[in-house]
């Protein structure tokens, strides 16, 4: 994404998604750094924009269905958090496969598994919890 086109982006998903950017903007308090909040504010809108392409409008997002859907993903998470380490795998598979959107979350998972640029810090214990705020928008969007 061009550095022109950013500004434009952002702007556009405040007028259309303004909790969706909310939420991208203030999910994670301290834990993410500013590298891994740009990282999910990018991925974030990349997510709106391929969600955008589909057959049926996208509804506008309120804060009620982030805040449900965000703690869905939360217990699905203390539950795998529960589960032995192979089970967890098999568990991660069956989810992605099963997934209404599974292109979309693959994406993201790819997304943020990529090697950061020289320079930029994105620390491997928060690139899970970075992946459920993504699937929380993603959920949002298939509802």
């Amino acid at each position: 994404m061009s550095l022109q086109t950013a500004p434009r982006l952002v702007n556009l998903t405040q007028k259309q998604q303004p909790f969706v950017l909310a939420y991208l903007l203030g999910v994670g308090g301290d834990t993410l750094n500013r590298d891994e909040r740009e990282l999910l504010l990018y991925i974030g809108i990349v997510v709106w924009q391929i969600m955008s392409q589909g057959d049926l409008p996208l509804k506008k997002i309120t804060s009620e269905v982030l805040e449900e859907t965000e703690e869905e993903n939360m217990k699905m998470l203390e539950y795998l958090e529960d589960e032995p380490e192979a089970s967890f795998i098999d568990i991660v598979e069956k989810i992605i496969n099963d997934y209404p959107q599974p292109e979309v979350l693959i994406y993201v998972v790819e997304a943020l598994m990529e090697e950061p640029e020289e320079g930029v810090l994105i620390r491997d214990e928060n690139i899970g919890i970075m992946t459920i705020y993504l699937k929380t928008i993603i959920d949002c969007f298939d509802k």
